[in-house]
């Protein structure tokens, strides 16, 4: 049991972290702008671009839960998942910087627990990307407003969601600074990942062999919860036939297991590897 003296002192360390991150990431404005606020407007373009075309052309088409009414509303959250995606390769860039800086062998010697570094580079991303994120979160409650309940729920769900990038974020920086030839390999596997995650577009518009493939992606029950929570609040009826028992217990199970397998990854690469490429 964590005592109230330890939880002082690791809230007081995350602290420190977040201050220093967004002191350090503050000093490359341009980039921040360009990854942070510009990618993801370019990422999501195309599917905005899609299905535009197919509902002026048909707006009776229907994609499980995508209408020609609802569509926007998924873009909109597809705009804030994007953005909290970016925490994933902006850890293993914090953590590549500190070992090119040679400033990492302080921070791992440094009496702080890894849930704080977790916690922390996580905190300040989360902050860094902040400002995008709530301008298009509120612009889809004002398009799409539904009462607290099912809004506290969406952001308990993105909460999660940055939980799982985090925890990845986490694994992905500790193999850039052990192990990079692991590293270049998990990073394309991560791709893949995030490509079958149905972030913009319908489980429903892929083939029917690349639906099962994709409903074995816990990233997919992530993104796809999210969207549901949302949906319950305009449309009961429709969403419930599409949330599941797995949507629940993936996210959860996930949201508590992912990040303590994370750090002790972390824990056991650095001990075992230490740093490599000095």
């Amino acid at each position: 049991m964590v005592s109230k003296k330890s939880l002082k002192i690791n809230l007081k360390q995350i602290k420190a972290l977040v201050e220093r991150n967004l002191y350090l990431e503050v000093r490359f404005k341009s980039y921040i702008l360009f990854t942070r606020y510009i990618s993801p407007f370019i990422q999501i373009l195309m599917p905005l671009i899609i299905f535009n075309v197919i509902f002026t052309i048909r707006d009776d088409y229907l994609f499980g839960y995508w209408t020609g009414i609802n569509y926007i509303l998924f873009l909109f959250i597809a705009f804030c998942i994007q953005f909290l995606r970016k925490i994933v390769l902006n850890f293993s860039h914090l953590f590549n910087r500190e070992k090119f800086w040679k400033t990492l062998q302080a921070l791992m010697v440094a009496p702080v627990n890894r849930y704080v570094l977790l916690f922390g580079f996580l905190i300040s991303e989360i902050i860094l990307i902040s400002i995008p994120f709530i301008f298009f979160f509120i612009f889809a409650f004002i398009l799409f407003p539904i009462n607290i309940f099912y809004l506290f729920l969406v952001i308990l769900s993105f909460i999660a969601l940055a939980i799982l990038f985090g925890s990845i974020g986490l694994i992905l920086g500790i193999l850039i600074i052990t192990k990079e030839g692991i590293y270049s390999a998990v990073n394309l596997g991560l791709t893949l990942l995030f490509w079958l995650s149905c972030m913009s577009y319908p489980l429903q518009i892929f083939p029917e062999f690349v639906q099962s493939i994709i409903l074995l992606n816990p990233i997919y029950y992530f993104i796809d919860t999210i969207r549901i929570f949302w949906l319950m609040g305009l449309d009961f009826n429709l969403a419930i036939t599409f949330l599941t028992p797995t949507h629940i217990i993936i996210v959860v199970g996930v949201t508590i297991i992912l990040p303590v397998i994370s750090v002790y990854l972390f824990n056991t690469f650095y001990d075992k590897f230490g740093i490599s490429g000095y």
